[in-house]
């Protein structure tokens, strides 16, 4: 498999979609997973998120900003355990705020119309993760690595 041909698989994936486990890390550096609806952004360079600022979730991603989000295709059967794919995605956090939450608020509610009333909540942040690398997982154990060049910090 090409770059491109891995490129256009985990667009093709993130597009389709609607919902990730967002990882953050919580009191003592414990994981904390939650469910978020996510839009990729930029040609795979971020990914953009909603949440309530009075979350955990949002506390822990302050605090601590490097963050991972798992989607996958599956569907819940096991004779289609060789067929999923998945996709880690690492990368660090930080909330959206003037014209570039603007932006990124119309591609989110552009995949998600119907949260258009929780996205401009007074109490909603949208966040993007600045996106470093992929980690792909298909066929039960085949790991391709698509790195963005974008790096923490």
């Amino acid at each position: 498999m090409t770059e491109e041909d891995l490129r256009i698989s985990v667009k093709r994936l993130l597009a389709r979609q609607l919902f990730g486990v967002l990882a953050t890390r919580g009191e003592g550096g414990r994981p904390h997973l939650s469910i978020v609806s996510f839009v990729s952004v930029d040609d795979l360079g971020g990914l953009v998120f909603a949440t309530p600022r009075s979350t955990r979730k949002y506390r822990y991603l302050r605090e601590r900003p490097e963050v991972s989000l798992f989607a996958d295709d599956r569907r819940d059967r096991m004779d289609d355990l060789m067929l999923v794919t998945g996709v880690e995605v690492s990368g660090t956090a930080r909330e959206l705020s003037g014209p570039d939450r603007g932006a990124y608020r119309g591609l989110y509610l552009a995949k998600y119309p119907e949260l258009s009333e929780f996205a401009d909540a007074p109490d909603t942040a949208l966040i993007r993760i600045e996106v470093e690398r992929y980690e792909v997982v298909d066929h039960f154990q085949h790991l391709v690595v698509l790195e963005t060049g974008r790096s923490a910090g």
